[in-house]
């Protein structure tokens, strides 16, 4: 009896755990809108140019992952005068463009070394900031003058530059490119040289590039929005948490707070920094501009938490094409023979995990009010700027498989298909939408592309054909529905007060024209549209 009484409370808890979850979405409330989902091609330029399946490579990174931002490092000047990395950027968005549209970020990692202090852009880990003039003084001007060149240079390539950086992590001393700007101009002890640097601010370095970029803009026939400060993380001050240096910076010239996560721990921890962020800067946009590590998976929560906790407008990964990426693992292009996969390179969990973001959501989206998620089901949703198209995006983080229902109770939906990746699938066409039970497997993140039709373009139904569209009303049994007026096509609705759908049908296949003889006694939302009439009305029935 005992194990029997056992094996029913099991079933009951497997049961519960399982049990379907309600989604709603709020479409009238909306937050942030998104500038777009991009990553950094860096470094490893020439290997794309270079590469013999180039065109396979360009396909998967423009065309197939619906990246709206691409990130790139500013090497004007930068190779012995060469620009061969500008020349090989040139053709990496030529290709580009061709299969997609985005917009493109610069950063720079470092300025030529005759502005530096140390005379080349590559760092040894020492304090190597600008150079400083006869009389001692940081030159905020000539690097200002760097990147007005260097932009005309890059438009000249048929590179329009969107967003600028004016340093990478601007506090960090890599053994690679890199330049030190504190927030203000101040002395810093460099343990390596064990003596005390002074160093540039970057908040003057800002102004000297915004105030030369406004000066030139006619010039440019482009007006770039200037981020900052993009520093490595937003947990610890030896960091340079984005507050650090943004209380100096005249923030009306920034577009957006940019930053990346290097120092965070997990997705959980990072939330209350990503609050006091949004907390701190309620009307400016909020950038993240370089992180990927982690798992897919967690690094699909983190994602989420970015978009949902900080309202960021961008997101944007690191190694989208690097060697031993998970995202386009490329092999080295000069060395064929030695290749490990056939077309040399290989496409990971989380490319496909990103494309779940970046294909389905575009510049101009608003992400939009949800409710429903839980500790392992992170859901949250995206509306177009014409409400025409909706995409929801559910991350089931658990190890046993969840369901969803979407409650949409101010938008009606027409259409929709189901997206899905975990360990064994690549952003699959996992199905159609229709209104009802959604599966999510154990550890996926699931993309639901909705169609749809607000109240954008479309005719208010008259009171009078209120009144002869559905009737009696309120009625005993089965509702009348008089669709003389709408087109075959046209979507019928019943919707719980909650908004849960119950009943979703197509006009041309309700024969008789009637329906609701399954519904419990109670209160309805009826929803009809053709995508030329809409109508929402309550019904009763008793």
């Amino acid at each position: 009896m005992d194990k029997f009484f056992g094996t029913i409370c099991l079933l009951l808890i497997v049961c519960f755990a399982n049990a379907q979850k309600q989604i709603t979405v709020k479409t009238t409330v909306k937050k942030q809108t998104i500038d777009g989902f991009g990553g950094s091609i860096a470094y490893y330029e020439n290997w794309v140019v270079a590469h013999p399946k180039r065109s396979m490579i360009y396909d998967y990174l423009f065309r197939d992952l619906g990246l709206s931002i691409l990130r790139s490092r500013n090497m004007y000047m930068n190779e012995g005068g060469t620009n061969t990395g500008v020349n090989d950027t040139k053709t990496v968005v030529s290709e580009g463009k061709k299969r997609s549209s985005f917009d493109i970020m610069m950063s720079s990692w470092s300025p030529p070394g005759k502005y530096k202090s140390n005379g080349k852009p590559a760092n040894d880990e020492t304090m190597a900031t600008l150079a400083t003039d006869a009389a001692g003084n940081f030159v905020y001007g000539d690097f200002a003058k760097w990147w007005y060149k260097s932009m005309l240079d890059y438009k000249a390539k048929g590179i329009d530059i969107k967003y600028v950086s004016i340093q990478n992590e601007p506090n960090w001393n890599p053994g690679y490119e890199g330049c030190i700007f504190m927030p203000t101009e101040q002395t810093v002890y460099d343990k390596i040289l064990a003596k005390n640097v002074k160093v540039a601010s970057y908040a003057k370095a800002f102004n000297a590039v915004y105030d030369t970029l406004a000066k030139y803009k006619s010039t440019l026939n482009i007006n770039p929005k200037m981020i900052g400060p993009e520093v490595l993380g937003i947990e610890n001050a030896w960091s340079g948490r984005p507050g650090d240096y943004t209380k100096y910076m005249d923030m009306t010239r920034c577009y957006a707070v940019a930053h990346h996560l290097y120092t965070g721990t997990d997705p959980a921890t990072m939330v209350a920094n990503m609050n006091v962020l949004n907390n701190a800067y309620p009307n400016i946009p909020k950038m993240q501009t370089e992180y990927s590590d982690k798992d897919w998976l967690t690094l699909s929560q983190i994602i989420h938490n970015s978009l949902v906790y900080e309202n960021v407008s961008a997101y944007l990964v690191w190694e989208i094409i690097w060697p031993g990426s998970d995202f386009i693992d490329m092999e080295n292009p000069w060395t064929s023979g030695s290749w490990v996969n056939t077309n040399g390179f290989k496409v990971g969990t989380k490319y496909y995990m990103f494309k779940q973001f970046a294909n389905f959501i575009k510049p101009g989206y608003s992400r939009v009010e949800t409710a429903g998620s839980t500790s392992s089901l992170k859901v949250s949703a995206f509306l177009s700027s014409d409400a025409q198209k909706m995409s929801i995006v559910a991350i089931n983080t658990a190890t046993t498989k969840d369901s969803i229902s979407v409650s949409t109770q101010d938008y009606i939906v027409l259409s929709g298909n189901i997206y899905r990746t975990s360990d064994t699938e690549n952003c699959i066409l996992a199905g159609t939408y229709s209104g009802g039970n959604i599966v999510l497997p154990p550890k996926s993140i699931t993309t639901i592309a909705l169609q749809a039709s607000q109240n954008v373009g479309i005719k208010t139904i008259s009171n009078e054909e209120n009144q002869v569209l559905a009737f009696p009303n309120p009625f005993s049994t089965e509702l009348t529905l008089n669709l003389k007026n709408l087109s075959a096509n046209a979507i019928i609705e019943v919707s719980n007060l909650s908004g849960q759908v119950l009943y979703r049908e197509k006009a041309e296949n309700i024969t008789s024209g009637k329906i609701g003889s399954e519904l419990p006694v109670g209160m309805y939302i009826l929803g009809i549209t053709d995508g030329y009439k809409r109508l929402t009305k309550k019904i009763i029935k008793h």
